[in-house]
């Protein structure tokens, strides 16, 4: 009989299901290998991939006895054997695999055919070393392909521990910044010093100084004219939250610290010449002050009217002393003469000046009662102070 082309084995042949150690139905599980368990995935696939993997795994079997190719029936099997949630990426890795397996079963029939035919062992012994090695290239695969996925979660890792630091830096850039700040400007701070003390003072007069100078440019702008001066006093304006700005370095101070803080240390304010009127009464500040109430002035008018009437009706009657009444005149205007002379110096006891702002005069009654109902000056609205 002829010897046939193929080799024969007294061993029974496997199905292709035992070669690639795949039962579908017995084993419904995922054929994928999960790198972050150390395992083959544990997910189930569906009845109907598992149906089609049966027909291809019976179909493969009969073209493996066959002799013929199966390489791209392992590659329709692979989708129906992994699960379409995380292990699809893998098709190609198991196919190759399987490949690998059906060359080593297939070595493994032919071997003890070409041992009987030759005598010569080192092909013999190579094919063992080859057949040992599949598991071992399987492997390292698998744990190369789980390596890049700890090295790109590594670096995931980092890109978000870089972006918390450099957020983190930023933090704590911006808090030394304005620690620095406030280290720089603070007055505590430079009292707590070894020159401490004369710091703050002259940290106090520089406040001081650009205070006042602040406030007079202001009091020179919103110093109202004579027929704009008059303010109601029910209109109460609360400064003591006010703060001069400091140009150089932009840190407010409360006035009430600049003019209470230090009483040696208050701004120099120069006192206007006393002329217009008072802006609280509207009065001339030469003359004494007058009255403010209406109804008196009035009543006062209606009296001069009588009197002027009267006054010609006598001149009518009385043609006859006119010279007497001339003579008299003359003594009255001297005698009103000598009532209204005014000393300057009385005058002058009798004005106030703003000390604090403005220096714009006042009549020390007019301030009396505006105090009364605010503690602001009329003028410049800063608070009133009356210094020696």
């Amino acid at each position: 009989m002829p010897s046939r082309n193929y080799p024969t084995s007294n061993q029974p042949s496997l199905s292709l299901s035992e070669i690639l150690e795949l039962e579908p139905e017995e084993e419904p599980w995922c054929a994928g290998y999960a790198p972050s368990q150390r395992r083959r995935c544990h997910i189930r696939t569906n009845s109907r991939g598992r149906s089609s993997a049966m027909a291809l795994l019976d179909k493969g079997t009969e073209k493996l006895q066959a002799g013929r190719n199966i390489d791209n029936l392992l590659e329709d099997l692979a989708p129906h054997v992994l699960c379409t949630r995380f292990h699809q990426n893998q098709a190609s890795t198991l196919t190759s695999s399987w490949r690998r397996k059906v060359r080593s079963y297939l070595d493994s029939q032919s071997t003890p055919t070409r041992s009987r035919a030759t005598s010569s062992t080192p092909r013999a012994s190579r094919r063992p070393r080859s057949i040992s090695s599949e598991p071992v290239d399987l492997a390292m695969e698998e744990r190369i392909a789980e390596l890049r996925r700890r090295i790109e979660a590594l670096k995931e890792l980092r890109r978000v521990e870089s972006a918390r630091s450099g957020r983190g830096r930023t933090t704590r850039s911006h808090s030394r910044e304005t620690e620095d700040s406030s280290r720089t400007v603070s007055p505590s701070r430079l009292g707590s010093s070894s020159g401490g003390h004369v710091s703050q003072e002259r940290y106090t007069e520089r406040v001081a100084e650009r205070a006042s100078t602040e406030v007079t440019v202001r009091s020179v702008t919103a110093v109202p004219r004579p027929a704009q001066a008059h303010i109601a006093p029910s209109r109460r304006v609360s400064v003591s939250n006010q703060t001069p700005q400091s140009p150089s370095t932009g840190v407010s101070v409360p006035r009430r610290t600049v003019i209470h803080g230090r009483k040696s240390r208050l701004p120099q304010v120069s006192r206007r010449e006393v002329e217009g009127d008072c802006g609280i009464c509207l009065c001339d500040l030469h003359g004494p002050q007058q009255a403010v109430d209406w109804e008196d002035e009035t009543d006062s008018d209606s009296d001069d009217d009588e009197e002027d009437d009267s006054d010609d009706d006598e001149e009518d009657d009385d043609s006859e002393d006119d010279e007497d009444d001339s003579e008299d005149g003359e003594e009255e205007d001297d005698s009103e003469d000598d009532d209204n002379y005014y000393d300057a110096n009385e005058y002058q006891e009798e004005l106030t000046w703003c000390k604090i702002g403005c220096g714009v005069n006042f009549h020390k009654k007019c301030i009396d009662k505006w105090l009364a109902c605010a503690h602001t000056c009329p003028a410049c609205r800063s608070k009133w102070e009356d210094i020696d």
